[in-house]
């Protein structure tokens, strides 16, 4: 019966820590689609493809949907689903864009699919989110357009 006892504590012991540590490394994977689904926002398309009071919130950039890798200091942009479209690369894959926010303007590349923004919205690599504003606000309504 001693046996049985510390055989089962070792086991136990060894076991544990391993099954503790390895939930650990899937907490950043896609973190941006938490964020993108904290709340809805009206977006509003004008005439020439403008994109009025779009969500646009920031995420860990890496491998994206439009096959390449980024950096975090990289400007470029994970487009929203209906608008990413379907196929790979997806059709407005390294396609430019305009944003601007609180008077701040500059251009981003598309380079991921953000399934979890609204139509019109975009999540931003933290380089371009810390451009416009700190992270500490999270999401920002901003205007957006393609560049032609």
């Amino acid at each position: 019966m001693r046996f049985s006892t510390v055989f089962g504590a070792t086991v136990a012991s060894l076991v544990l820590p391993s099954s503790v540590f390895a939930g650990g490394h899937t907490f950043k994977a896609r973190h941006h689609h938490e964020i993108a689904k904290r709340a809805a926002g009206d977006i509003v398309e004008k005439r020439g493809g403008i994109f009025d009071n779009a969500r646009l919130t920031y995420y860990d950039v890496g491998l994206g949907a439009c096959g390449k890798s980024n950096v975090p200091s990289d400007f470029i942009v994970a487009l929203n689903t209906p608008q990413f479209g379907s196929g790979y690369p997806g059709p407005h894959c390294f396609e430019m864009i305009t944003i601007t926010y609180n008077g701040k303007s500059t251009q981003a590349q598309i380079m991921d699919e953000c399934p979890g923004c609204p139509f019109g919205g975009l999540d931003l690599s933290r380089g371009l989110f810390d451009f416009f504003a700190s992270e500490d606000l999270g999401v920002l309504s901003a205007t957006w357009e393609f560049v032609n």
